[in-house]
């Protein structure tokens, strides 16, 4: 297998600008509050005694049950939180809740509902079923695309479940306001009404809520408002109602009718659905009256913290600045240092002794945040990174440890204390979720990135403090989220070394950038949607090479100057691009004429078959007549063998590396396959020789491999959602791959029968193709003879030609590299004396600039050995110019020569050339380095006049050495 072969290409993918949520909800919002009775569930609301009326201080429209309540109920509106100290409901009676009650009594009020509903697991917070995000940020989004547009029956329908969700857009307020999270449970009510099957909608959603707020947690209806809104999330678009209590945002309840697009256009969706979106951590929280949520959600978590680091608070401040907390979203103040006079003059403390106060404590809220957050994150397969979703579980944690740093904290807690604090949060959470299960490359992650923040890269460094030369030490916002996404440097890293605060809007800015970025659609070529689907032979008969069919009809190729070259017919045996895996090659028989066919591509449920050439007659003659199709069964068995081979080496990963490899992309051609995976390192010789061997360990233990279509649901159920190792899979049914006791994947390819049908797998290279993700090369079956062979054939040619026997060929290897090295060292070190005397000569003869003709074939030599010298060229004041086939090097004891001229005088034209310059650089002295500043050396490569070059020197009064 020739090196060449190996595709190393990562395929891009295309994106477009799309509107954001905010812009939509504009557009659509006074269209909405103009037809109340027409978009929300007005009904309702005068059944229980609620009025509508507009808000004094937002404008907004809500409902209320007394006239006591003048504003909306929003904490903005209100100016402080009223239930902090005293509880609301059941918890002003004296009956204290837990996180775990909080959804106990959630789900007992909602599950006895005059519509039931069922309560469901949790989804894992890594949205593998979807490709347009990353994480949950919404219970709904375990529902979406698919659920919503009907090609696949939900779960359950009316259902509830503690979805766990993550958002990076509100990092500046977690720990001050008392209720922002990164990672936070929402407990979800999603109702599914089909055209010929209604569940609930608006007017019930509402009542199952208000039963639930009035019943189970007993809140006084007077406390409550209701307010009307609009939502827009994953494409979906509807009116909303929030309920509020006592100035704290409850729920939100989502009416979905309408699907938008990038553009801001959008239609009715022919599924209404409903998506009640509540925050867990706020039940405990306003029944218990606690100064924040912190102190009901992380019991264990925080009581093990606090007692670690030892952080000293008074409850008496925390109690009364807590209900003002809500004022301090830096996301909706204009001037936070009035906020904060505003809150001293009303609690009575001044600004430095409640900031004094809290801080340590904020602080430590963070860190139990951000800590439970990665904890979850990490445990459903994700892995922190520089680029995508990872890029923000990467932020979170190194914000741990800056936090920790900043307070002098990590001495305290140590690694070992870092590891229990994440185990505390299993604890808490099992409350809810159940036992965590063991996930053992969990402590490995966390010690390799604390590793990484620990020793910032001296290469990002250079790039952060050129790009603050440039903008003189003042970053803008712009400039802060252009070194965090291209050079991938962490905010408390820029922070660090800029000594300037991170902006209070970054994180809001970077998820609403995130926001408008939207993966476009793919360009559909052909229109098959009125043509009948192409029956599917090739999982009925994989080994037939032959079969029979009609012409459906012929497209023109628009890839091909229109040639009548796209056959379409009835049914086919040819297996299409899909699943990473290429598609069959084979031959048409039409009418006594043999057509190569040349790629099989699926578009919508047609395949369409691309000859080597045009049909010869009129395409309306060749409608209905009969086919010979013949498969290229070598081609199908390489390609079945490699596709079913990846799946083992996937298995492979797993087993050797650990439950965190996800496989992020593959592809299986008849040269080779490549496999690429979640992993935060590169893989090293001892590891790909483990996952070989595991490989072939499987393969020799001939397991069955079993391929069928089951419902979706059901698949989900018993295999969860490590089916969705390839993407997404539209509709009810999958075809199940599974390889007994090794793995079970989603997949559409070509499978063999068994393991032992694969044959021997070699493993060719590894190599790390981002931050987090890290490719594998292999060959299985013939193609791997073929490997052997060649590397078999390699080693006899080398026997022949150093005439020994095989088992001496590493020795004498061994031997000539030594020599090689040997002798390679003795030449560098005549170079360098060559240089030292040529240095010398510069140095103490009578001229300041000289040029020398180099026979080197890179200025290698000059990098490592004129540094010496550069300090005496400044002294003299003096300057040399290598001049050399490829390249020139220089080195001036002041920076004031013009490489630019220089460059322009000799360069070829319509060429490029690589300049590199620098005006200061840093020697060894001893043991110490120092810098020496106002100096000049350059390196310049390209295709240039070499001749040019020393006549324009000779010019400038360089002496020719």
């Amino acid at each position: 297998m020739q090196q060449k072969e190996i595709e190393e290409t990562q395929e891009e993918v295309k994106t477009i600008k799309a509107i954001t949520p905010k812009e939509i909800k504009k557009i659509v919002k006074p269209q909405f509050e103009a037809n109340p009775e027409l978009f929300y569930p007005t009904k309702v609301f005068d059944k229980f005694g609620f009025t509508r009326c507009k808000c004094p201080k937002c404008g907004a429209y809500f409902w209320r049950h007394t006239d006591k309540k003048v504003t909306c109920g929003d904490s903005n509106c209100e100016g402080k939180y009223s239930f902090i100290g005293v509880g609301t409901g059941k918890g002003a009676k004296g009956h204290k809740i837990s996180y775990a009650d909080a959804w106990n009594g959630f789900k007992k009020s909602l599950t006895s509902s005059r519509v039931p509903c069922t309560a469901i697991d949790r989804y894992p917070v890594v949205a593998r079923w979807r490709n347009d995000v990353d994480y949950v940020a919404a219970g709904i989004y375990c529902f979406q695309p698919f659920c919503v547009t009907g090609e696949m029956d939900p779960p359950a329908n009316p259902l509830i479940c503690p979805q766990f969700c993550v958002r990076f857009n509100d990092l500046d307020n977690i720990g001050l306001t008392g209720r922002h999270y990164s990672g936070f449970i929402m407990l979800g009510i999603q109702t599914f009404n089909y055209p010929d099957k209604y569940v609930f909608f608006k007017e019930e959603c509402v009542e199952f809520n208000y039963r639930w707020l009035t019943e189970e947690l007993e809140i006084n209806p007077d406390d409550i408002t209701f307010i009307e809104d609009v939502w827009a999330g994953g494409g979906n678009l509807g009116p909303s109602v929030e309920y509020f209590v006592n100035g704290l945002e409850v729920g939100n309840m989502v009416f979905m009718q309408y699907k938008y697009f990038h553009d801001g256009s959008y239609e009715e969706l022919p599924i209404k659905i409903i998506d009640t979106g509540i925050g867990l951590e706020r039940i405990p929280w306003l029944i218990n009256g606690s100064p924040t949520s912190y102190h009901d959600v992380f019991a264990g978590a925080f009581a093990f913290l606090s007692q670690k680091l030892e952080v000293q608070y008074s409850n008496e401040v925390w109690k009364a600045f807590g209900p003002y907390s809500c004022l301090l979203n830096v996301d909706e103040i204009e001037n936070v240092d009035k906020t904060w006079e505003y809150i001293s003059s009303q609690i009575g403390y001044d600004v430095q002794t409640i900031k004094k106060e809290i801080e340590q404590l904020k602080d430590m809220y963070i860190i139990l945040d951000h800590t439970r957050t990665v904890m979850m994150v990490v445990t459903d397969g994700s892995l922190p990174s520089n680029v995508g979703g990872g890029s923000n579980i990467r932020n979170i944690i190194r914000r741990v440890f800056a936090v920790l740093k900043k307070n002098n904290w990590w001495d305290k807690l140590g690694m070992d204390g870092l590891l229990q604090l994440f185990q505390e949060h299993k604890n808490d959470l099992a409350k809810l979720y159940g036992q965590f299960g063991e996930y053992k490359s969990f402590n490995m992650i966390i010690k390799q990135e604390y590793e990484r923040w620990a020793k910032t890269d001296d290469d990002k460094k250079i790039k952060l403090e050129k790009l603050l030369k440039q903008k003189n030490n003042q970053l803008s916002i712009d400039d802060w989220i252009f070194a965090m996404s291209t050079h991938g440097i962490p905010a408390d890293t820029i922070s660090q070394i800029s000594k300037l605060p991170i902006p209070g809007n970054l994180y809001a800015e970077l998820a609403d950038r995130a926001a408008r970025i939207t993966k476009a659609p793919e360009a559909i070529l052909y229109n098959t949607v009125h043509l009948p689907e192409t029956v599917n032979m090739y999982y009925q008969t994989p080994k037939d090479g032959k079969f029979n069919a009609k012409i459906v009809t012929i497209f023109q190729n628009v890839q091909q100057q229109n040639a009548y070259n796209i056959v379409i017919l009835n049914q086919s045996a040819f297996y299409p691009f899909g699943g990473g895996q290429d598609y069959d090659q084979g031959w048409l028989t039409i009418e006594g004429q043999r057509y190569f066919v040349n790629s099989v591509q699926k578009v919508g449920k047609v395949v369409l078959h691309i000859l080597d050439k045009a049909l010869l007659n009129t395409v309306d003659s060749y409608v209905d007549k009969e086919v010979l199709a013949e498969i290229d069964l070598d081609r199908r068995s390489i390609l079945r063998n490699h596709h079913t081979a990846t799946h083992i080496v996937f298995a492979a990963c797993r087993t050797i590396l650990g439950p965190h490899v996800w496989q992020n992309g593959a592809h299986k051609s008849v040269n080779n396959a490549h496999l690429d995976i979640t992993h935060f390192a590169p893989l090293s010789k001892e590891q790909e020789q483990k996952i070989e061997n595991e490989v072939n360990k499987i393969i020799l233990s001939a397991r069955q491999i079993n391929k069928g279509f089951m419902n979706k649901a059901d698949a989900e159920k018993e295999y969860g959602f490590r089916l969705y190792q390839g993407g997404i899979v539209p509709g009810n049914q999958l075809r199940v791959v599974n390889i007994e006791g090794i793995d079970v994947e989603a997949c559409c390819g070509t499978h063999c029968d068994s393991t032992s049908e694969v044959g021997w797998v070699r493993i060719l290279k590894t190599q790390k193709l981002q931050d987090g993700v890290v490719r594998l090369y292999y060959v299985a079956g013939v193609k791997t003879i073929q490997v052997l062979n060649s590397e078999g054939e390699m080693i006899n040619q080398l026997v022949k030609l150093w005439s020994i026997s095989k088992n001496q060929l590493v020795e004498e290897g061994t031997k000539i590299f030594q020599e090689k090295k040997h002798y390679e060292a003795a030449y560098n070190n005549i170079k360098a004396e060559l240089i030292k005397s040529q240095m010398k000569y510069i140095i103490d003869g009578p001229n300041l600039k000289t040029v020398i003709q180099s026979n080197e074939s890179n200025p290698t030599a000059y990098f490592s050995e004129i540094g010496k010298y550069i300090q005496l060229l400044k002294d003299f004041k003096k300057g040399v110019v290598f001049v050399a086939d490829t390249f020139l090097y220089g080195a001036f004891g002041d920076p004031t020569f013009n490489l630019e001229e220089l460059c322009k005088q000799i360069q070829e034209e319509k060429t490029q050339m690589n300049i590199n310059k620098l005006n200061k650089i840093s020697v060894k002295d001893g043991k110490k380095t120092i810098q020496i500043n106002d100096v000049l050396t350059f390196s310049v490569f390209g295709k240039f006049n070499k001749n040019k070059a020393l006549n324009y020197l000779k010019d400038q009064q360089f002496a020719l050495f």
